[in-house]
């Protein structure tokens, strides 16, 4: 995964009490498909064709909801610039949590914050200066969301929303269990930002930044439609880890792989010891039968993928 964008990765020990770390991870979307800059979508209102250009958002005040309703207030210090370009994952910092039902999150700055100098800020940090800015000026604070493109049934038309302002700082939920994966628990969010544009009518384009108009519904449309839990294969990992099966062992040269039924359009690469791939092979559902040629006997690495992503690893002894 990508670098996250916090401003302090923070782990917390309380003594007699067993610490796991939490993280949260964002899978941006545009309706059911990846987000990406420059992609054709649509909100809920005529002729409301859009391509974003920009995306960022400030993430800020995260509670953990676990064990039965439980409430755990993660450190302020955690702030993350979310650029949907990019793969999010947050770490919030270690705690003594069994099972986790949610999370909570504010969407922008909080105050005192919000209106101090951004040039106090450590150099790379997400309240640092950005490059576009997110920091309006010193009375109003920093853009809590910047969005822009192009709208309309042509695509030819500027749309700019910088949405800003202490009143419009609110609290969104998401009640999404996390996952435990090698001894971390990780909570998958979904945001799709088709929903960010909800009741917006960008047909003539539309420029407003600040706190009211359209720059505040769509910062309300963050609390109110944007996230939800994560239907992303990522979330279950340690599951299909566990339910996937690489038989004969040893190896005579033949493979046969049984995955689960949700692991679908993935792939897997298979290494020898000094790291040197040796084949790759797509994976389907149920059993997969791979005729491989291994000229040596010893031990290879099967790395299981989604796309990119690696998930986890296997082990093969081949006679």
């Amino acid at each position: 995964m990508k670098t996250l964008y916090t401003s302090l990765l923070m782990t917390f020990a309380f003594s007699g009490f067993s610490q796991t770390p939490v993280n949260l991870n964002i899978y941006h979307k545009l309706g059911t498909a990846d987000f990406a800059y420059n992609q054709p979508s649509q909100n809920n209102m005529s002729n409301g064709n859009f391509k974003l250009t920009r995306m960022e958002y400030y993430m800020t005040k995260f509670t953990i909801i676990h064990d039965g309703g439980m409430i755990t207030t993660v450190p302020s210090s955690v702030v993350a610039i979310v650029k949907a370009n990019e793969q999010t994952s947050i770490a919030l910092g270690s705690y003594n949590v069994t099972n986790i039902e949610g999370i909570k999150f504010h969407i922008g700055v909080h105050t005192p914050v919000n209106h101090q100098d951004p040039s106090v800020q450590p150099s790379g940090t997400p309240l640092s200066f950005q490059s576009p800015s997110m920091h309006w000026g010193w009375t109003s604070g920093y853009r809590f969301i910047a969005l822009e493109g192009k709208t309309g049934t042509a695509m030819n038309q500027t749309t700019e929303l910088h949405g800003l302002g202490d009143a419009n700082y609110y609290e969104t939920t998401v009640m999404a269990v996390g996952n435990l994966f090698n001894g971390e628990y990780f909570v998958n969010v979904d945001a799709d930002y088709n929903r960010a544009l909800e009741n917006v009518n960008i047909s003539q384009g539309v420029v407003v930044h600040g706190e009211n108009q359209e720059a505040a519904v769509m910062i309300a449309n963050f609390k109110n439609y944007v996230y939800s839990p994560s239907a992303s294969l990522a979330g279950l990992t340690e599951s299909i880890a566990e339910n996937t099966s690489v038989y004969p062992i040893p190896s005579n040269g033949s493979l046969t792989i049984s995955t689960p039924v949700n692991f679908i359009g993935n792939s897997i690469k298979i290494f020898d010891l000094t790291g040197k791939l040796i084949q790759e092979h797509l994976l389907v559902d149920g059993q997969n039968k791979l005729g491989i040629s291994l000229k040596n006997k010893g031990f290879y690495i099967l790395d299981f993928y989604q796309n990119n992503d690696k998930l986890f690893s296997k082990k093969v002894l081949n006679n």
